[in-house]
C-alpha cells in the first residue's frame, strides 16, 4: 500500500477523535462544553505556539505524533489547532440545538474523511482550483454522500441536509485561509440552524 495512503487512513482515524468533542458536548451540555472546548482549543493553540518555537518540543511532538503529522506541519500549525477551534466555536455559536452540533461535528470527522480517503484512492478529476491540494471531484462527491447521510441521519429535512451537506463540501474543497477543519463545522452548523 502507498505510504502517503497509509498516512491519510491514520490521520482519518485520529480525526475521529472528533467525535468525542460531541459527546463532550452530550454529557456536560453547551455552557460546560463551550468552557471545556474554549480552554482545550487555547491550550492546543499555545503548545503549538511554543512547539514552533522550540525545536526541542517540536522533535519530541512528533516524536509522539508523527504517524499522524504531514512533514509540512513541523513548520506550521497542525491541523488540530483548526480542527478544535471549529469545534469549540461552533457549540459556542450554534450550541442551543443537539442535533446541529452532533451532525456538525460527525460531519467534519465522516466528510472530511470520506473526502481524503476517497480522493487519494480514485480521485482522477481535480477541481481546478485546487493548485497544490490534490482536491477531487470523487473526494467531493464522496463527503457530500456522507454528510448529506449523516445530515439526514440526525433528522433534518431533505432541503436543510442537501443545502448543509452542499456548504460543508464546498467548506472542504475551496482554498480558504487558514484551514478546512476550522471552517467545516461552523459552515455546517450555520446552515443547519438557519434551515433546520
Amino acid at each position: 500500500m502507498d505510504e502517503s495512503l497509509i498516512l491519510e487512513i491514520r490521520r482519518k482515524l485520529f480525526h475521529l477523535l472528533i467525535l468525542g468533542y460531541a459527546a463532550l458536548y452530550l454529557l456536560l451540555g453547551r455552557s460546560a462544553a463551550a468552557w471545556t472546548l474554549g480552554f482545550w482549543a487555547v491550550a492546543v493553540a499555545f503548545i503549538e505556539w511554543l512547539r514552533l518555537r522550540s525545536p526541542r518540543l517540536n522533535a519530541r511532538i512528533f516524536t509522539l505524533f508523527g504517524a499522524v503529522a504531514r512533514k509540512e506541519e513541523s513548520r506550521r500549525l497542525s491541523g488540530v489547532v483548526f480542527t478544535s477551534w471549529g469545534c469549540w466555536l461552533a457549540v459556542l455559536f450554534f450550541g442551543e440545538r443537539p442535533a446541529v452540533i452532533v451532525a456538525s461535528l460527525a460531519c467534519l470527522a465522516f466528510g472530511d474523511a470520506a473526502a481524503a480517503l476517497v480522493g487519494k484512492t480514485m480521485g482522477r478529476h481535480l477541481w481546478p482550483s485546487a493548485a497544490g491540494r490534490r482536491k477531487s471531484l470523487e473526494g467531493s462527491a464522496a463527503c457530500f454522500a456522507a454528510c448529506l447521510c449523516i445530515i439526514r441521519a440526525a433528522g433534518f429535512a431533505p432541503a436543510g441536509a442537501l443545502a448543509a451537506a452542499a456548504v460543508c463540501t464546498l467548506l472542504e474543497v475551496l482554498p480558504l485561509p487558514l484551514n478546512d477543519n476550522l471552517w467545516m463545522p461552523l459552515g455546517t452548523a450555520a446552515v443547519l440552524t438557519a434551515l433546520g
